[in-house]
């Protein structure tokens, strides 16, 4: 509701203590005091992102990294320093994973073999993991890893033991991360080999689609042959599977070629030829089980 009109008739005029009152207000607000406190400055305006690329991904990290060569040199990698004046270093990486970890080929061999359980983190929006800090004889390293369609998204932060702390949690640098075709994953022990195992199992699969038509009694080269594409299946994606799923395929596929050589050493041995392909039978049944569980 609005408020009822006054005219000028009905208006009191203010009392001199109200204007007196009024008078040092305006003095008081002039001279940049209000209520006992003094004002403050207007707060500088806050500086643009700035952008960077890689691997087709559109990042928009801290206005006042300069960028910097990496250190060490990461083939691919875009270097900053999240600290103007110290050695410490924030290194943008992209590319395919080559293990559980998630963490990009091009960084992964900077690192230890092991690595600590990862705990989970966001990077620039996404749901990554973060490993570290890892010392070593000449600095920290920290590494935030988010896993896309596109590739994997590593931010490695790293220093000297005594500037560290200009290092420690650069990765809250990365404000967020774009792209116009890749699509955030959420990272898991299995992801890695769910991503690469496609490929690989492809050609597995056209070897035993060939060589199963030739396996019969006194043929063992046949045998041999798909005793060995599923055993370089396993090895190839042992360094995925660190637990779950990923593990029980990898153990799958082992057995399965253990059940092959023995169908090539049945040799002219009917019974043993019988029963080393009953056992083929048994093994590819669950390989094919764990593949399911895989896909799930």
């Amino acid at each position: 509701m609005a408020l009822p009109f006054l005219d000028t008739a009905q208006r009191s005029r203010p009392s001199g203590a109200a204007v007196a009152g009024m008078v040092a207000l305006a003095v008081a607000a002039a001279g940049g005091w209000w209520l006992g406190g003094a004002s403050r400055e207007p707060a500088p305006p806050v500086a643009a992102d700035t952008i960077a690329a890689v691997g087709g991904l559109r990042l928009e990290i801290e206005a006042d990294w300069v960028p910097a060569d990496a250190a060490p040199l990461i083939p691919g990698a875009q270097a900053f320093a999240p600290a103007p004046g110290l050695s410490a270093r924030a290194m943008l990486v992209h590319g395919e994973a080559v293990d559980a970890t998630l963490v990009p080929a091009a960084l992964r061999g900077e690192l230890p073999a092991a690595l600590p359980a990862p705990r989970r983190a966001t990077l620039g929006g996404l749901t990554a993991w973060n490993y570290g800090p890892i010392r070593d004889k000449h600095r920290v390293i920290e590494v935030t890893v988010a896993p896309t369609t596109g590739g994997m998204l590593a931010v490695a932060c790293s220093a000297p033991a005594a500037s560290w702390n200009a290092a420690l949690g650069c990765a809250d640098g990365v404000h967020a991360v774009s792209s116009s075709d890749a699509k955030a994953l959420t990272p898991s022990p299995d992801l890695a080999l769910r991503l690469s195992a496609g490929p690989m199992l492809d050609t597995l699969d056209k070897k035993r689609v060939a060589g199963r038509a030739k396996v019969a009694w006194r043929r063992p080269a046949a045998a041999r042959s798909l005793a060995a594409a599923h055993r370089e299946a396993a090895t190839a994606l042992a360094g995925f599977a660190a637990t779950g799923a990923g593990a029980e395929v990898v153990a799958a596929l082992r057995d399965a070629a253990r059940s092959y050589d023995a169908l090539a050493a049945a040799g002219r041995d009917r019974g043993r030829f019988l029963a080393a392909r009953a056992a083929v039978g048994r093994t590819d049944a669950a390989l094919a089980a764990a593949l399911r569980e895989l896909r799930r």
